[in-house]
């Protein structure tokens, strides 16, 4: 008797869930609750390919600088290594004149080295800074003492006690000069 009890309280509650269809408001909300998961799942699946694509972005980046690094490094090897090719010949012109140190070196070999090493620098771009009669420039002399010439202009210079040089407008090495005062 029980299970029959039992079996009518399963069929009616059957009967009632069957016999009761969806209301529109209940499928309304199941269809904006599915499309609501299918905008997740599509704005996941978005945000991973994003972060995807940061990644990726960011390890270029790295090897772009890796790359760009060693292309630096390589670059002022290579300048290195060209005007040392331009300064041997003038070494060894150098060499050949110290092993005649006993005997006396003719002008013109060291003229000749003067003249192979200032090609050298001017062939890697160096330039000699030539300040005599020009304006004192902080910039680009050194003053190593002051002298007073009235017939000079004030802050001219009167002598070049060092040359300097420089590569486009950096200053490698000033030049040391006496600078007028009046």
């Amino acid at each position: 008797m029980a299970k029959n009890k039992k079996q009518k309280a399963d069929n009616k509650s059957s009967d009632i869930s069957s016999d009761k269809e969806p209301s529109p408001e209940e499928t309304t909300e199941s269809k904006k609750f599915s499309e609501n998961e299918v905008e997740i799942v599509a704005s996941l699946e978005k945000i991973k390919a994003l972060e995807e694509k940061v990644l990726r972005a960011h390890a270029e980046v790295e090897n772009v600088r890796r790359v760009s690094q060693k292309e630096i490094l390589k670059s002022r090897a290579f300048s290195s290594e060209l005007i040392t090719k331009d300064l041997l010949s003038p070494i060894d012109n150098l060499e050949r004149s110290l092993q005649h140190s006993d005997q006396e070196i003719p002008r013109s070999l060291i003229e000749l080295v003067l003249k192979e090493i200032s090609q050298a620098l001017s062939n890697n771009n160096i330039e000699e800074i030539k300040p005599l009669g020009d304006k004192f420039d902080p910039n680009f002399h050194e003053a190593l003492t002051i002298k007073e010439d009235k017939s000079k202009q004030a802050d001219e210079i009167l002598e070049v006690v060092q040359k300097g040089y420089k590569i486009q407008e950096r200053v490698i090495r000033p030049a040391l000069v006496i600078v007028n005062k009046i």
